[in-house]
Order: C-alpha cells, then structure tokens, then sequence
C-alpha cells in the first residue's frame, strides 16, 4: 500500500541506491559461500571520489563479503564484478535486474549498470524503488546486511590485511542526529545528476515501511524528509 506519495512516477537518477536491485536480483542468483573474482573490468571504470574498498585483480571473496561491501560501503567495483560474475557476463545481469523490474510491475524505470554512477539512460522512480526495496527486504539475508553498522572482510587470496568499513546510512547510528529507532536499514546513494537519494526501511508493531527519496538537495534534506513519512506511516 502507498501511505504518502509526490511525484512517485517521475523520473530520475538514484545514483547507488541502485544497489538494493543489484542485491535482490544477485540475492536470486548466487549462494552466499559463492566465490566472486576481480578483473580490471571491475577497477579500471572508477574515477576518483568513486567509492570501493580497494579490491584488485586477481582478488576473490565470497558472495556474502561481496554483499557487505556493496550495500555498506556502497563499493562500485564490488557492484561490478556481482554482475560479471553471473553466467552469460555483465549484460546477462542487466537484463535480469531490467527483467526483474518488470516483473515487479515497475513501469518508469532503466537500468544501464549494477553501481549507479551516472548514465543518463539509467533511471527509477520513487513508486518504482519502493516496490524494489520492498521486494529486497523480503529477503532475510539483505534484512541481515542492511542493518548491520559494520563489516570486516578477512584477508584475502593476495592481500594478507583485514577491509574494514561502516555502513552509510546515518539513521542506524544511536550517537547521531538522524537516528530513527524504527530504522532497520537502508541504502544511500549521490552524484552530482542525482543528487542525494535514500531507501530506508523501518519496523514498528508489525507493521513494514520502505521510504524513498529521489533528488534531494542535501543529506540533510533526505533524512528530514525520510523521517517525516517515516512517522506518518
């Protein structure tokens, strides 16, 4: 059910919150203890600010670490390389999150890539990640990960250090300003197209809520507005 919508069927950039349906269409496809390979494919795209957790190739993690990276650390190379990974390469992956899309009943978005850096052809809208994140948190392993406030990836096959990284998202966190306490995870995302976007998911009394909000101006902004339909739901 909509509780509140503006604007739900228009157009526009999310930026990494993209990742929620690479999640739920990898969370389809592989099995957690799945070993995911690194190539310069996954590396040589990112430019510099892109976030990653510096992985290189020839590295390999499993599925599950992948996933921590991914949806915590918002890593771009570890995006990538879920996609290429798949039977049939990156392409065959884009189609399953397009395909998978549709069979949601999404009607106003593209996808062009598994990370959400900008593509001017790479597109949602607030009703059309809602059913996503909705979707997504049906899922009791993205539940998990979406909700976890940090992760650590041990060593690796060529490097001999532990990756630690936090999560993003501000309304998880007890010390800070933004704490919601229904919060029970979500995704950030921002380019300088998008502007900041946010998915976020909160529990109370049995009752599910996914928010989202596309095009904010500022993370300020995301997580007042979050909070408000947050509560009138």
């Amino acid at each position: 059910a909509v509780l509140y919508a503006k604007n739900m069927d228009a157009k526009h950039y999310p930026a990494s919150i993209t990742k929620v349906m690479t999640a739920l269409v990898a969370l389809e496809y592989y099995e957690l203890s799945d070993m995911i390979g690194f190539t310069w494919d996954d590396i040589g795209f990112l430019e510099y600010n892109d976030a990653h957790i510096g992985l290189t190739p020839g590295e390999e993690i499993t599925f599950e670490h992948a996933m921590y990276g991914m949806l915590l650390a918002s890593a771009n190379e570890v995006s990538h390389a879920i996609g290429r990974n798949v039977e049939g390469g990156y392409e065959a992956f884009l189609q399953m999150m397009n395909d998978k899309a549709a069979e949601l009943g999404c009607k106003n978005s593209h996808f062009t890539n598994t990370h959400g850096l900008h593509d001017k052809e790479h597109y949602v809208s607030a009703y059309d990640m809602a059913l996503i994140g909705a979707a997504a948190f049906q899922n009791e392993d993205f539940r998990k990960i979406t909700a976890s406030l940090q992760h650590s990836i041990p060593e690796t096959n060529l490097v001999n250090e532990k990756r630690v990284f936090q999560q993003n998202h501000k309304m998880l966190f007890d010390w800070r300003a933004e704490y919601y306490e229904y919060c029970v995870g979500g995704k950030t995302g921002y380019t300088p197209e998008a502007q900041t976007t946010l998915v976020t998911f909160a529990q109370k009394d049995g009752v599910n809520l996914v928010a989202v909000v596309l095009r904010a101006d500022g993370g300020t902004n995301a997580y007042a507005d979050t909070r408000s339909i947050l509560e009138y739901g």
